[in-house]
Protein backbone atom coordinates (compact mmCIF):
# COMPACT_ATOMS: atom_id res chain seq x y z
CA UNK A 1 0.00 0.00 0.00
CA UNK A 2 1.89 3.60 -0.88
CA UNK A 3 1.88 6.35 1.87
CA UNK A 4 1.22 9.87 0.65
CA UNK A 5 4.25 11.92 1.98
CA UNK A 6 2.31 15.19 1.43
CA UNK A 7 -1.52 15.13 1.82
CA UNK A 8 -3.29 16.63 -0.70
CA UNK A 9 -4.22 20.78 -1.20
CA UNK A 10 -7.92 19.43 -0.72
CA UNK A 11 -7.28 18.10 2.65
CA UNK A 12 -8.28 20.20 5.60
CA UNK A 13 -8.34 19.98 9.55
CA UNK A 14 -11.38 18.92 11.55
CA UNK A 15 -11.02 22.30 13.18
CA UNK A 16 -10.99 24.12 10.10
CA UNK A 17 -13.87 21.96 8.53
CA UNK A 18 -15.98 22.80 11.66
CA UNK A 19 -15.27 26.26 11.48
CA UNK A 20 -16.29 26.37 7.33
CA UNK A 21 -19.69 24.04 8.50
CA UNK A 22 -20.39 26.36 11.54
CA UNK A 23 -19.51 30.14 9.75
CA UNK A 24 -23.07 30.48 8.61
CA UNK A 25 -24.56 29.75 12.03
CA UNK A 26 -21.92 31.42 13.68
CA UNK A 27 -23.13 35.15 13.04
CA UNK A 28 -26.86 34.75 12.71
CA UNK A 29 -29.08 37.21 14.68
CA UNK A 30 -31.15 35.19 17.58
CA UNK A 31 -34.19 35.93 15.60
CA UNK A 32 -32.30 34.10 12.90
CA UNK A 33 -31.70 31.16 15.02
CA UNK A 34 -35.21 31.03 16.23
CA UNK A 35 -36.19 30.69 12.78
CA UNK A 36 -34.13 28.26 12.05
CA UNK A 37 -35.49 26.30 15.11
CA UNK A 38 -38.82 26.56 14.63
CA UNK A 39 -38.10 25.17 11.13
CA UNK A 40 -36.58 21.86 12.21
CA UNK A 41 -39.21 21.51 14.54
CA UNK A 42 -41.76 21.66 12.00
CA UNK A 43 -39.77 18.82 10.04
CA UNK A 44 -39.37 16.76 12.64
CA UNK A 45 -43.22 17.22 13.38
CA UNK A 46 -44.10 16.36 9.79
CA UNK A 47 -41.77 13.28 9.79
CA UNK A 48 -43.41 11.73 13.35
CA UNK A 49 -46.98 12.53 12.11
CA UNK A 50 -45.92 9.75 9.23
CA UNK A 51 -44.89 7.37 11.15
CA UNK A 52 -47.29 4.25 12.08
CA UNK A 53 -46.79 4.80 15.96
CA UNK A 54 -46.83 8.54 15.71
CA UNK A 55 -48.77 8.98 18.99
CA UNK A 56 -45.70 6.75 20.94
CA UNK A 57 -43.68 9.13 18.97
CA UNK A 58 -45.08 12.18 20.13
CA UNK A 59 -45.89 11.16 23.64
CA UNK A 60 -42.37 10.64 24.60
CA UNK A 61 -40.42 12.35 27.39
CA UNK A 62 -36.77 11.90 27.62
CA UNK A 63 -35.99 11.48 31.87
CA UNK A 64 -34.26 14.58 33.19
CA UNK A 65 -30.43 13.01 34.33
CA UNK A 66 -30.38 12.83 38.23
CA UNK A 67 -27.73 15.87 37.91
CA UNK A 68 -30.75 17.94 36.33
CA UNK A 69 -32.64 16.57 39.11
CA UNK A 70 -30.92 17.56 42.05
CA UNK A 71 -30.01 20.86 40.81
CA UNK A 72 -33.94 21.61 40.41
CA UNK A 73 -34.59 20.77 43.88
CA UNK A 74 -31.23 22.61 45.23
CA UNK A 75 -33.27 25.70 43.19
CA UNK A 76 -36.26 25.15 44.73
CA UNK A 77 -35.18 24.96 48.46
CA UNK A 78 -33.01 28.53 47.52
CA UNK A 79 -35.99 29.95 45.99
CA UNK A 80 -38.45 28.75 49.51
CA UNK A 81 -35.71 29.52 51.76
CA UNK A 82 -35.42 33.31 50.15
CA UNK A 83 -39.60 33.11 49.95
CA UNK A 84 -40.58 31.83 53.37
CA UNK A 85 -37.18 34.29 55.29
Amino acid sequence: MARLHKLPGWVISNEESVRREAAAYRDMSPEQRLAMGAAVCRSALSVALTMNDAATVLSYRAPLPETSRRALARLRARYRATRDG
